[in-house]
């Protein structure tokens, strides 16, 4: 369940970047902001997806 959270964070930052490095007007600050809400994106996922599992399996076993 947690490895889930340890995947979507690193990887959103990363794809942010990558959205970033892709225009001719590359900023340095800009990708670290980018970044940062990618990773804040990935962090929301993450927590979202791990609660709906939670639920369901409390729904699977009452």
């Amino acid at each position: 369940m947690y490895f889930r959270m340890m995947l979507w964070i690193p990887t959103l930052a990363y794809f942010g970047v990558l959205l970033t490095v892709g225009h001719n007007g590359f900023a340095p600050t800009m990708s670290i902001t980018t970044g940062f809400l990618g990773a804040l994106l990935g962090l929301l996922l993450a927590i979202m997806f791990t609660l709906r599992e939670c639920r369901r399996e409390r729904r699977i076993t009452h």
